[in-house]
């Protein structure tokens, strides 16, 4: 189990990373729409992630 955190943590923190060097990329290049749909992606995955983990605790508590 403790593995498998460490493995999504992991991954959350690199597709955040890449969020945020898209985010650049695209403000960079004046790409409108899509520099928007990435500024959106850091804000929405992050609350997200947040949310799975509350409900996996909340459900865990409650079926323990």
């Amino acid at each position: 189990m403790e593995k498998m955190k460490r493995i999504a943590a992991l991954a959350a923190v690199i597709i955040m990373v890449v969020c945020a060097l898209l985010t650049l990329i695209f403000a960079l290049l004046k790409y409108e729409t899509a520099w928007k749909a990435s500024a959106y992606c850091m804000v929405i995955i992050p609350v997200m992630i947040y949310v799975m983990m509350w409900l996996a605790k909340l459900l865990k508590n409650r079926n323990g």
